[in-house]
């Protein structure tokens, strides 16, 4: 299992590719004074990820969108002037003490930063060794309560690229109940941490708009039929679904084959169960997600149209936003380690409480960490055509979080 990835195509000028180099290599950040002088090269950072063929729920949006940051990065001196290297560790989310083993196998490469795990359970399962390592670790997970920092979960050592998830609950409710006009909204999802934490934050948004969830309904992981929560959404005229891309893809078509018009909000999950053609077609018209960025032609940036072509161009595929986060965390890293003029995992850690990066992402307008450790505030509302394309049709930002009290 895991959160959110995408697919494939060839051709494009290079102008835009120029475009976006210039663009991802322009002003601000930099080496915060010029103490990236002293820096030392290689400089190597690692990806804990999996791409595709090394498990069921494997995409390779990580690694493509964090190798084209590097390819760019090195094309424009490389990080203070010293070449960077990024090396792999494949991650799998499916198996939160698997994933904890594999998560050392990237410490003991001694990175100046490690990046990745697209899962908060791996996050919450590897919390311990990630204290112990004293590397920074930029996660590409969920930004879930249970990880922000301040939570039995967090740690000095933990990055969150991702907005708060609960601002995406927020950003689902408000969509449904004042654009929708949704009154009875029902919730779904999977019945692990990832479901329930964000079944729970969503029945606290519909509170505050003095609403109770219509019904809640939960199913594994890994089911292949959810006929039983199809049924119980009868009724709704929304549903809110925070669930993995497998079995999204059967409640979604599920939901056509019983009758269900409705229109029904997912996360980034939906984007990769139609990236990777899990389900297609006339199912789709009535489906919208909420991510963190639309990086293909849909978007409303033009930063971010321009990496979905460049993307597009050089892999031949659409990416999801879980490739922006990959090439944003590469491109954070950056400025954290020139920030901080040095390799030293404790100094690049204490320059990511400092770094501000606008100029050289596309999945946010800028990253700064908060007081919860959470570097973007930004959520985006897409719309699924028949065709599998997105349309970004509303964005919503967020106030900062402060730091958790345990």
């Amino acid at each position: 299992m895991l959160q959110e990835d995408r697919l494939r195509v060839f051709g494009m000028s290079m102008v835009v590719s120029a475009a976006l180099l210039v663009a991802a290599c322009g002003s601000g950040g930099g080496d915060g004074g010029g103490g990236s002088k002293g820096l030392k090269g290689p400089i190597k950072l690692v990806g804990l990820w999996e791409i595709k063929g090394e498990s069921a729920a494997a995409i390779n949006d990580y690694q493509n969108g964090a190798q084209l940051a590097i390819e760019q990065i090195t094309a424009a001196g490389g990080i203070g002037g010293q070449k960077v290297t990024l090396d792999r560790v494949p991650l799998s989310v499916a198996d939160p003490q698997k994933a904890t083993s594999q998560f050392l196998q990237g410490v003991d490469k001694k990175p100046a930063m490690l990046l990745g795990i697209p899962s908060a359970s791996a996050v919450l399962a590897a919390k311990s060794q990630i204290d112990r390592a004293g590397i920074p670790l930029l996660a590409t997970s969920s930004s879930t309560s249970s990880i922000r920092y301040g939570s039995a979960g967090g740690s000095k050592w933990l990055w969150l690229l991702q907005t708060f998830d609960g601002y995406k609950d927020q950003a689902a409710v408000k969509y449904a109940t004042e654009t929708l006009k949704a009154s009875k909204v029902g919730l779904t999802g999977t019945s692990e941490s990832y479901g329930t934490t964000n079944i729970a934050d969503l029945t606290t948004a519909l509170q505050a708009k003095s609403l109770k969830p219509f019904a809640v309904s939960k199913y594994d992981p890994t089911a292949t039929d959810v006929t039983p929560t199809v049924l119980k959404m009868k009724g709704a005229d929304a549903v809110i679904t925070f669930a993995y891309p497998n079995p999204l893809a059967v409640q979604i078509k599920q939901f056509a084959q019983n009758g269900l018009t409705v229109p029904m909000i997912g996360s980034s999950s939906t984007n990769i169960a139609v990236q990777y053609k899990l389900v297609a077609g006339d199912v789709l018209k009535n489906v919208y997600s909420v991510v963190s960025c639309d990086p293909t032609s849909g978007s409303k940036r033009q930063l971010a149209k321009d990496f979905g072509t460049l993307y597009q161009q050089k892999y031949g595929t659409v990416p999801t936003d879980l490739a922006a986060d990959a090439y944003d965390a590469v491109w954070v890293a950056k400025e954290a380690i020139e920030k901080a003029g040095s390799t030293d995992p404790a100094a690049v850690n204490s320059a990511m409480a400092q770094v501000s990066v606008s100029d050289k992402v596309v999945c946010s307008s800028g990253y700064k960490a908060d007081g919860a450790h959470i570097m973007s505030h930004e959520v985006s509302i897409d719309k699924f055509a028949t065709a599998g394309t997105t349309q970004e049709i509303e964005t919503y930002t967020f106030p900062v979080q402060d730091a958790a009290k345990s």
